[in-house]
């Protein structure tokens, strides 16, 4: 079953909706209206907004008016780029992009677990302890993959190559690292979330549909932008491929509920 975190505080309803909408501005009416709607209250909506104005997360456009800041978020990329995200992918020639890790201070609690979930949003799975791997399937090879786990938040200290001629042993212990029946059931799940979402939407309230569509698509977006953009080889495309084409028009539909809601 999808896991959808149900907790709604004032910094995340802010959030959320920015980074739903990231070109529109927020005023602190519609803000504070939509915290409304959530069950979260004015004053703390409000506070939530100029905190996260001096974290650089949020911009000030006018006063009382907020647009997301981009520049704020080093996994901005990978988060806002669900919608795009199978346009990376490429033939597998059957090589590896690795990151070999023996340098990583842990003693350095913070930039370790920067560095462990730079790895894991750039789909790579650990080998050996200081060894962690993915397929070189994505656009850009080695270069690229350099560029995205220095950006994504890596230690610095880290060595990203390309290895391929493994031995069959070898070969075969690495493409096991994943398990594709799990992520294409985190997939399927998803999709029947989306799908009764869509069919309940016209027995509740607004308000209530326009909460559920914050959780949920929350939820999903994380599905995809945790799914590690494997080969054909080692997990079909085409059910994530299915899933984001479904969470765009879900996405649609959620936006002009909230659009009509906050603009009352």
């Amino acid at each position: 079953m999808l896991q959808i975190d149900r907790a709604l505080s004032a910094g995340r309803v802010v959030l959320d909706l920015a980074t739903a909408s990231p070109e529109t501005e927020f005023s602190t009416t519609m803000l504070t209206r939509a915290g409304e709607l959530i069950g979260v209250t004015a004053s703390s909506i409000r506070v939530a907004a100029g905190r996260l104005c001096k974290e650089g997360k949020l911009r000030r456009t006018a006063r009382g008016t907020y647009i997301l800041n981009p520049e704020g978020f080093p996994t901005y990329g990978e988060v806002e780029g669900w919608r795009t995200r199978v346009d990376r992918l490429r033939t597998w020639d059957g090589s590896w992009i690795a990151v070999e890790q023996s340098a990583l201070k842990r003693s350095d609690r913070t930039a370790a677990r920067r560095h462990d979930q730079a790895l894991r949003l750039a789909g790579y799975a650990e080998w050996t302890p200081t060894l962690s791997v993915r397929p070189n399937n994505l656009d850009g090879g080695v270069g690229n993959a350099r560029s995205a786990l220095h950006r994504l938040g890596a230690s610095p200290e880290s060595m990203v190559m390309r290895v391929d001629s493994l031995t069959d042993d070898d070969d075969a212990a690495v493409r096991g690292l994943w398990d594709s029946d799990t992520l294409l059931a985190e997939i399927a799940d998803a999709r029947e979330s989306l799908t009764t979402a869509e069919k309940r939407r016209f027995s509740v309230s607004r308000e209530e549909a326009a909460r559920e569509s914050l959780l949920l698509g929350s939820a999903v977006i994380a599905v995809i932008i945790r799914n590690p953009l494997l080969p054909e080889e080692l997990e079909p495309q085409q059910p994530l491929r299915d899933l984001i084409t479904h969470m765009l028009e879900y996405q649609v539909a959620s936006r002009e509920l909230w659009w009509s809601l906050l603009q009352l």
